[in-house]
């Protein structure tokens, strides 16, 4: 009796947050297929009128300026970069136009993350891409891609140390000797000083979330799992939409559904019931890991590690993998910083020695710097979504630039007031940041007319990738328009609602397997019933 009763609550709460979910989790799984394989859609946009208004760029927001590069004997021609690629100005910002020959056409590609200028002979632009290393001569402002070890790689910063440059992505180092009219990059090995090699769980609950964790081949599973889910989905409304549909029907009409109708029911809940059993504990671990995949409960494993012995797949022998954000070159102390998913590193600038993991006291967001140089006094400019802040190497302490005030106390897990995206000084000296909501400010009070016009351009033939907006629809925080910050609580409200339906409907199928058996053994055999009357005549 009281498993009837709790069979009873556990149908209702099945389909009732089945139905309250099914377009949630149909989007969750159209989505988590496309951003498994951002190279499929790479070339896909999605038009204007389809994205929410504030994703439209307003005053060099959502990191559309990210820096700016100027020539010394002309203060009035910029270069800029950011997420929208390179714009040229010759007229102090007052117009801008893009410098997009040969550069990646893709949005899903074009983001620039760094600009290196050279201005001696044969002056030339270095820009770093999420598409690659591509380089442009000033005279004829046409884009060639410099080749690296992988081209899918993104990169991430540019330094010139010595006679080098040197170029990082997201896993790599990479050489060239320079000046050099034809750059030619070879690997590095970059070790790092590490006791016990040691995950962390973000990456950990992300790998699991998305079958990387094993691999192409989790990554295809999970696929799976999406279709499956997708399935699963339809075929419960629809399972919940018909009888619904006819009994309506019966009571108005006094009609009997037909029996082609009722096959087809019972075709779709027979492998409703046996899909879903058959992937229930692929739906827990997908549940669970995307319940901590999103703020607020993200917090809980943001900064957590595990021995790298406990994960459950194969780690890359590269130490670096999809883990560096940025660096900076210290020609004062002659070293690098690196940093990384896992902390700041440093070592030696001609990486002889392997590099240590540092702690230095400054907010840096859990996400990685957005800026992250050095100031003509070899202290560490960074800013990233906790602000803008000035490091000492040497004393270990760091001033908000923003605000004039030391740093205190500081979590890395909450944004700042100011979410730093980019920084850049004009040539006669003046300050600017760029935040990732209200876009441009002056560092300082700025008494002259500045004259930064956002081109039209810019909104007029604004799309975005494909890939980017399924990220966007993923994760939420596409409805912010709609709901505001509520949106913060569309992923982890979903996947909890999720981890509900999948509980209740393993609990479901063996309550029916056992209702199932249980008349097997009751009902009496008729054809040995009719073989005993057959003898006694």
């Amino acid at each position: 009796m009281i498993l009837k009763k709790i069979y009873r609550k556990s149908r209702w709460l099945h389909k009732y947050l089945g139905l309250i979910l099914v377009l949630f989790l149909m989007w969750m799984s159209v989505s988590g297929i496309v951003l498994n394989h951002p190279e499929w859609v790479a070339g896909v946009s999605v038009p204007s009128w389809m994205v929410p208004p504030s994703y439209k760029t307003d005053n060099w927001n959502r990191s559309s300026l990210i820096g700016l590069r100027y020539l010394p004997d002309n203060p009035n021609l910029y270069y800029i970069y950011g997420k929208k690629g390179v714009w040229k100005t010759e007229d102090g910002g007052r117009t801008f136009e893009p410098l997009d020959n040969g550069f990646p056409k893709s949005r899903y590609y074009l983001k620039t993350n760094y600009l290196f200028l050279w201005t001696k002979e044969n002056p030339f632009l270095l820009a770093a891409t999420d598409g690659g290393l591509f380089k442009a001569h000033l005279k004829t402002e046409r884009w060639q891609r410099i080749p690296l070890g992988d081209p899918s790689e993104k990169v991430k910063k540019i330094l010139r140390v010595g006679k080098e440059l040197i170029v990082f992505t997201e896993s790599n180092v990479y050489r060239a000797p320079f000046p050099s009219e034809n750059l030619k990059f070879e690997p590095l090995i970059v070790a790092r000083n590490e006791p016990e090699q040691r995950v962390t769980l973000v990456k950990l609950f992300f790998d699991l979330h998305d079958g990387k964790v094993l691999g192409l081949a989790g990554k295809l599973w999970i696929d799976v799992m999406g279709i499956i889910l997708f399935f699963l989905s339809f075929t419960g409304f629809y399972i919940w939409f018909n009888p619904w549909r006819w009994r309506k029907r019966q009571r108005r009409f006094n009609q009997i559904a037909s029996i082609e109708k009722i096959k087809r029911v019972r075709f779709l809940l027979k492998y409703h019931l046996k899909l879903g059993i058959y992937v229930a504990f692929f739906f827990l671990i997908m549940g669970a890991t995307a319940f901590f995949m999103r703020p607020p409960f993200l917090a809980a494993i943001a900064t957590g590690t595990i021995p790298a012995k406990y994960y459950p797949g194969k780690l890359s022998q590269n130490p670096w993998e999809e883990k560096i954000h940025t660096a900076l070159y210290d020609s004062l102390r002659n070293r690098i910083l690196i940093s990384a998913t896992d902390g700041l590193w440093q070592g030696k600038a001609d990486f002889s020695e392997p590099f240590e993991k540092t702690n230095y006291r400054v907010p840096i967001f859990v996400m990685g710097p957005t800026y992250f140089e050095t100031t003509d006094e070899q202290k560490y400019l960074i800013g990233s979504f906790s602000g803008l802040f000035l490091l000492d190497p040497d004393k270990n302490t760091s001033v908000d630039l923003i605000s004039g005030t030391p740093v205190g106390e500081f979590s890395v897990i909450r944004p700042g007031k100011w979410m730093v995206t980019g920084y850049f000084t004009l040539p006669d000296g003046r300050q600017y940041i760029t935040t990732h909501d209200s876009g441009l400010h002056a560092l300082q009070n700025d008494e002259k007319n500045f004259t930064f016009r956002l081109p039209e351009r810019m909104n007029s033939e604004y799309t975005l990738s494909l890939w980017n907006f399924m990220f966007e629809l993923h994760n939420g925080r596409i409805f912010q328009d709609l709901i505001g910050s509520w949106y913060i609580l569309i992923a982890p409200l979903g996947s909890l609602l999720f981890l509900i339906i999948t509980l209740s409907g393993i609990f479901d199928w063996f309550c029916i397997k056992m209702r199932k058996e249980s008349k097997k053994k009751n009902k009496p055999d008729f054809r040995y019933q009719k073989s005993l009357q057959n003898s006694d005549n």
